[in-house]
């Protein structure tokens, strides 16, 4: 399996680098003093200065465009940094997928209807027969009754054209999905990010985003197999999807106001931990005491027309508070 190195060094920042400490090195080849020859009666050449002159305008011109290109990454990085910080924990509606193509409007042309035209044909056949079955075809153009035989003339030979209407796309239902995904590190994709910094930083988001589902999916199973029991007397199950899943039904008892208050108190923060795990960021409950008569995991679902009392429903059964 090939090693994932994250580091913004290894591609991009390497190869400027290279290119800046080759353009020095030729900078410094070109300060350098030209070598006299050592061969008794050798001359320089006069092409050597000339030589030396272009190696430092060859090597100041890479050492500008290394600082060019260094400021451009540089620019690049902090647009990438800047796009993740905008859109972290932002999401997008995806559309789902085609399960039926959109068809397109067209003309569907006569055609003839082979059928019709081969009755008319035989009709034909038996007021013009073939003189060697002249005799025969008298004898069943004559058996014809003559509604049939008009019946016959006037059928149709050709179809009617007809326009047939575009039909749309159907898609399948449309999911919400975050912003930031593995897409973006697809060099491919043409919204991917732009540096190594900014790959960098989108697949330490990613990390975190995964762990965060993985610790919401093990909170939802963990809340979803622990009993919740609000007194001795009432109801025990467990909290899963949301919902009070009832497991042992209790024998309830009348209870004093405080004890209640307690049992409504402790509900609601089971009910509350329950939207911790199944969603991050799910608006905030609030604490409303049910009324008397109402038991407790019942939840409001209406109004009664006659009294205008909050209607409350546990267990398909439905109650109205005193």
């Amino acid at each position: 399996m090939a090693d994932i190195n994250l580091s913004p060094y290894t591609a991009e920042q390497q190869a400027m680098d290279r290119r800046r400490k080759l353009a020095e090195a030729m900078q410094q080849q070109a300060i350098a003093p030209i070598e006299m020859p050592s061969v008794p009666g050798a001359k320089v050449s006069p092409y050597q200065g000339f030589a030396k002159l272009l190696q430092g305008y060859i090597a100041g011109k890479n050492l500008e465009r290394a600082d060019q290109e260094q400021k451009a990454y540089e620019t690049s990085s902090q647009e990438d940094v800047a796009r993740l910080l905008r859109n972290m924990g932002k999401t997008e509606i995806v559309p789902g997928d085609i399960t039926s193509p959109a068809q397109e409007a067209k003309y569907e042309p006569p055609v003839p209807i082979q059928e019709n035209l081969n009755r008319k044909q035989e009709l034909v056949n038996l007021i013009a027969p073939d003189p060697t079955n002249a005799a025969r075809a008298a004898i069943g153009y004559n058996l014809m009754r003559p509604e049939d035989r008009e019946r016959i003339t006037n059928l149709p030979s050709m179809t009617e054209g007809r326009e047939i209407p575009a039909v749309p796309e159907e898609r399948g239902p449309s999911r919400q999905v975050p912003y930031l995904s593995a897409d973006l590190l697809d060099p491919n994709n043409p919204n991917a990010m732009k540096t190594g910094t900014g790959r960098m930083m989108l697949a330490q988001v990613l990390m975190q985003q995964r762990a965060q589902e993985q610790a919401a999916a093990q909170a939802e199973l963990a809340a979803s197999r622990q009993l919740q029991a609000f007194n001795p007397e009432q109801n025990v199950g467990t909290f899963s999807g949301g919902k009070f899943n009832t497991i042992i039904q209790g024998q309830p008892k009348p209870m004093t106001d405080t004890q209640r208050l307690d049992a409504e108190l402790k509900q609601f923060a089971a009910e509350v931990e329950a939207d911790k795990a199944l969603d991050v960021g799910r608006p905030a409950r609030t604490f409303e005491r049910l009324p008397k008569g109402v038991p407790i995991g019942a939840k409001k679902v209406g109004k009664d027309k006659a009294t205008g009392k909050d209607v409350y429903k546990l267990n398909n059964e439905l109650f109205v508070g005193e």
